[in-house]
């Protein structure tokens, strides 16, 4: 949509991207944190290379440029998105524990 309407990924990109972060953190299984955990940088920037190759920005470009241009454009939704689970996590590892204590285990 930020394609669309802007010249990149913009506030809507980056606001997916961390509800899709903590939704996810917040439904994996605890074996499946360490995937979560890793993820939000590869899905976003992959999400970023189809979308400008979809809307034909990179078509412009040489590649290395388009792909720093990805990065760049990719960072705050990337960082906002990791904060999210990293947030999530850690609140599931906390309430993990007191339940644990709480239960006698």
């Amino acid at each position: 949509m930020d394609e669309l309407l802007a010249s990149g990924p913009g506030w809507a990109f980056a606001l997916t991207a961390v509800i899709a972060g903590g939704v996810t953190a917040g439904m994996c299984s605890r074996a499946g944190a360490w995937w979560v955990l890793c993820a939000p940088p590869l899905v976003l920037m992959a999400v970023t290379v189809v979308t400008e190759q979809v809307a034909g920005v990179s078509a412009r470009r040489v590649l290395t440029t388009s792909a720093v241009h990805w990065g760049i454009d990719a960072f705050p939704a990337m960082a906002g998105a990791e904060l999210a689970v990293i947030a999530v996590l850690v609140v599931r590892m906390i309430r993990s524990q007191r339940s644990r204590r709480g239960s006698g285990a």
